[in-house]
Order: C-alpha cells, then structure tokens, then sequence
C-alpha cells in the first residue's frame, strides 16, 4: 500500500513538473523589430540612383537575352544476343545529347548572336525567350570558326534587339554586365569590369579580359556596358580556369570583330578574313641590330607573294613593319590578328621602317587566295626537325664548297654547293642561294642551320653560288655577327649566326 501511494505521489509531481515547464515555454518573450531603415535613402543619392539605374538597365536589356539548347543525334552499337549464333546484324539506338548555350537578339527579324562553337555540328537548335514562351526552333544563318561567332533566326514576334557598340572606345576599368544561361539558369546578370583589351588566347583572336562571372552556358551571351550596348560577346572561360568553371577570370570577343562577321554572314555566307601577302618574322633585338633599325617592336618582311596586296603596295623584303592602319604592331602574331579582323577591300596604311627611313604605305586589303590558311607568320618561321632529311647524291658539276676562314667567323664550318636539280621543288619557285651540304658540330651556325637549308642572302648580299658564298665568307668579318636569309623547304626566315669570339 505504501509503495502505491509513493507512486501516486511521484505521478502527480510529475505532472505538475511538466505543467509549470509549458507554461513558462507558453509566455511570451520579448521581441521589438526594427521600424525604420538603418540609413535614410534621402541620405545617399548616389547610391540609391546607381541601385535604380542598375535595375533599369538589366531590365531592358534581359529581354534580348535568350538561352540556347543544341542536341546532336549519335548512333551507338547494340549488342545483340543472337548475333553470335544465328549472324544476325546488330541494331543501333540513337539518342540526342543537349548542351546549353546564350545568344542575343540583334534584329527585331529574329536574327541571334552566339558562339560558333555553341552550334557548331548540331542537328537541332531550340531558343527560350526569357519572357517564357515556348523554345522556337532556330534556323542557322551561318559561322565562322576562326572568330567564334554563329548567326541563328527564329520566327517569333514582339521581339527586342540590342545595339552593338564601338568596341574600340572600350576603356580598363569600364564597368559590365554578363548575361546569360549558366549552368541552365536562365537570365542570369553578374557584373564586373574590363580588366584587359587585347587579350590573346590563341593565334587568331583577340579578346577583353573582365572579371564578370563566366561559367559554362555563358557562352554565345552578351557583354554590356552601361548604355546597354553589346560590346562583345562571352567566349572561352575554359582555357585559363583549368576547371570549366570561372576563377575570377572571363573573355569576350569585342563586338567590332563581332559585326565584321555579323556582316559576312548576312552579306555572303561566311566571313571572308583580310590578306596582305607576307610571310613575317618577329623583329627580335638580333634583327634589329642587324637591320639598322631602332624599334622594340614589329614585323620583319621576309618574302612579298606576287600579286599580293603587299606586292601591290610596294613593300619589300627587309622592310620593318611597325604600324597597321594607325595601330602600332606588337609582333608576327599581332599583325596577322590585325590584317585578318580587317574588312576585306577595305584601304589602310602601313607604317614602316626601310633602310633605316620611316615611311607609310597605303594599300587595299584583300581576300586570301583559296585554300591559303592564316597563320601566325603566315607562314611561321621554320622548326627544328626531328630529323634531318637525307642528303641528295652531287653531280659532277656540283662540288662542295667549304667556306674559307681559320674557323671563328659566321659562315666558318659550312660546306655548300649549287642547289640539286632534285630538290629545287621543296623550295619557293624564285629561290636562289647555296644548298647547304653539311655543318660542322663545332661551328657557330651549329644550332641555326641544318643541311637541307638554301642560304639565299647573308647580310643583305645575294649568294646566288658557290663562288659568291666563297667571295663573301672570305670578306666577312671574323668576330662579328652574320644575318642569314634562309629558305627551309617552303618556308623562309632569318637567322642570325653569332661569331665565335
């Protein structure tokens, strides 16, 4: 009896326990929110119209902004069980494979900008405008893969286009809006500045660096400035994150090389890049020295092609190039740029430095012949091989001829000869010069020149022979350098041997 009413007892306790907890859980608790802004917008101008014009900004441009899905049908083998036994073919499946993409409304007849790359080898293009409306199949105007730039259309109405801006006024510093479908998230906005022009990823394009998040989907989508102009157009965020995904650094395609190849496209097709006709080289300091002239930087003529524009113009084998149409010229490679973002037919000048004068060149630029490919140097300067060709057999006529000298000048360590009948057609149609037959290990044009080479000119002076190789090897000085021009196979180049001291 006693143990029961113990345990009446500690029930009761307990329920009263329980009962006093929930009524201090039910009591309020103090609790005053904040009724006011912690800063009066009265009290920041500045900021609350940069907020109001931000919006207004992205708001009107949004529109133009479309995302991209592109899928490529594939065939993949089955295998079928009863091949085996009974020779039965096997069956393909298809599937289609989607990739994402941005563009941008250029036209109110539904033309779209995006990347060549983004409907490059696709079977079928679907655009979603970012007012919602269903995908419309887009048609593909056509691109060009040298710039990264496609035309798509689509037939819809109602729809808003963007400008396309003056790329050359873009300014570091300036700031920018992307937009585009990252990741499959339409309409996304991120803002940054230009923190480069003149960016170069490869050997064709240039680009402006900006700090705007770019992240895969981006691509094909605009870059705006603040009067919602299209100043270029995303691209290649791969190449430098190493991730596919952005690390504080993206590219755009600047929007003046844009509507160069917006232009052809509409206009004929493709795209149809300037040609001047010149193969180039680096001015490098060797050169420079070599050539009289005083320029840190440049591009040194080494051959003109007949009926070239460069041959046209008047320019010469020697002449420095240090300007194209007022811009000055970095290197090779930064010419070739330059010339291929050019408008073909269009007139542009060309400064350059000859025989040590300045002088400017006006020329037309055209397109390149077919089947010529641009290049870096157009053509680039030979490479070392991994092997050296093998030498042809001599005719009696042609002796070899070893250079004179006590073996510290230039062209000490060379055997020459007249060039073999058999192998005039490895080299340029006009060539002429001394086929080089062997080089010494030990001598100083060791690791510039190889047997095989033609040296066509050596410090200015033709080598048409033999004979004139000899005349010119014994005049040269001992303990000076020497500047080659050479013609490796197709291709030629300078070469500047240094003196052994």
């Amino acid at each position: 009896m006693k143990r029961f009413i113990l345990f009446v007892l500690l029930v009761v306790l307990g329920l009263l326990a329980l009962s006093r907890w929930n009524q201090r859980r039910q009591t309020p608790v103090s609790f005053t929110p904040a009724k006011t802004e912690a800063l009066n917008l009265g009290d920041l101008p500045s900021l609350a119209a940069i907020d109001e014009e931000t919006t207004r900004l992205i708001q009107a441009v949004v529109p133009s902004v479309v995302s991209i899905t592109t899928s490529r049908k594939v065939k993949d083998p089955i295998i079928d069980p009863f091949e085996y036994f009974f020779g039965r073919r096997g069956q393909r499946s298809e599937k289609a494979p989607s990739s994402l993409g941005s563009g941008v409304i250029v036209s109110k007849e539904g033309h779209i900008l995006t990347n060549y790359h983004v409907v490059a080898d696709v079977d079928e293009v679907l655009v979603q405008l970012s007012d919602g409306r269903a995908p419309y199949p887009a048609r593909i105007i056509g691109g060009d893969e040298k710039s990264d730039i496609a035309v798509i259309q689509i037939d819809a109405k109602g729809l808003r286009a963007l400008p396309l801006g003056d790329s050359d006024q873009v300014k570091v510093g300036q700031l920018v809006f992307a937009i585009g479908n990252p990741f499959g998230l339409q309409e996304t906005v991120t803002k940054g500045i230009i923190s480069a022009t003149g960016r170069v990823t490869d050997e064709f394009g240039e680009y402006f660096q900006t700090e705007a998040v770019i992240n895969p989907g981006n691509s094909g989508g605009p870059l705006i400035n603040r009067k919602g102009e299209i100043i270029g157009i995303n691209t290649a965020i791969g190449n430098y994150s190493g991730t596919g995904t952005w690390q504080g650094v993206g590219f755009a395609i600047p929007s003046n090389n844009v509507r160069r190849a917006l232009e052809g496209i509409l206009k004929n097709g493709r795209v149809a890049h300037g040609y001047l006709g010149v193969a180039i080289v680096p001015l490098t300091p060797e050169l420079a020295a070599q050539l009289g002239v005083n320029a840190p930087n440049g591009a040194v003529v080494r051959d003109v092609t007949p009926g070239s524009p460069a041959q046209k113009a008047g320019l010469a084998v020697d002449d420095v190039l240090i300007a194209f149409n007022g811009k000055p010229i970095k290197d090779s490679r930064d010419l070739v740029r330059q010339v291929a973002n050019s408008t073909v037919g269009s007139k542009v000048e060309l400064k350059l430095l000859r025989d040590g004068k300045e002088m400017t060149l006006p020329l037309t630029l055209e397109e390149p012949p077919p089947g010529m490919k641009l290049g870096p140097t157009q053509p680039q300067a030979p490479q070392q091989p991994q092997q050296t060709p093998q030498m042809p057999q001599l005719q009696p006529q042609q002796k070899p001829t070893p250079a004179p000298g006590s073996g510290s000048g230039p062209l000490s360590g060379l055997t020459v000869s007249e060039i073999p009948a058999g192998e005039v057609g490895r080299f340029p149609g006009n060539v002429q010069g001394v086929y080089v037959m062997a080089v010494d290990p030990s001598a100083p044009s060791a690791g510039s020149l190889r047997p095989g080479d033609v040296i066509e000119q050596i410090n200015n002076h033709p080598v048409p022979d033999p004979t004139a190789f000899r005349a010119l090897a014994s005049r040269l000085p001992e303990g000076r350098p020497a500047l080659f021009s050479i013609a490796r196979g197709k291709v030629r180049s300078f070469v500047v041997v240094q003196a052994i001291r």
